[in-house]
């Protein structure tokens, strides 16, 4: 399953604070790769998989919003007449 970054800090009941503390990077800047880490540095999505305890190949990379649109119901047949 792949999950946000959000979600993965969220699961280790990670703060921001906390978890741009163990980063070394304020935790600004985490807000931001949390919404769009497509520019995110090859090292610190090393450190992120060490502190959320999770596999690269599990954690979305990217726009956020993109990613969350991936699970966006789609609408009834009666909810289009």
């Amino acid at each position: 399953m792949i999950i946000s970054l959000r979600a993965a800090r969220v699961n280790r009941n990670l703060t921001l604070l906390e978890a741009a503390k163990y980063l070394k990077i304020n935790k600004d800047t985490l807000t931001k790769y949390e919404k769009d880490s497509t520019n995110l540095p090859y090292s610190l999505s090393k450190r992120m998989q060490e502190l959320y305890e999770i596999p690269g190949e599990n954690l979305y990379f990217g726009d956020t919003l993109s990613f969350v649109a991936q699970f966006k119901p789609l609408p009834h047949e009666e909810d289009l007449q």
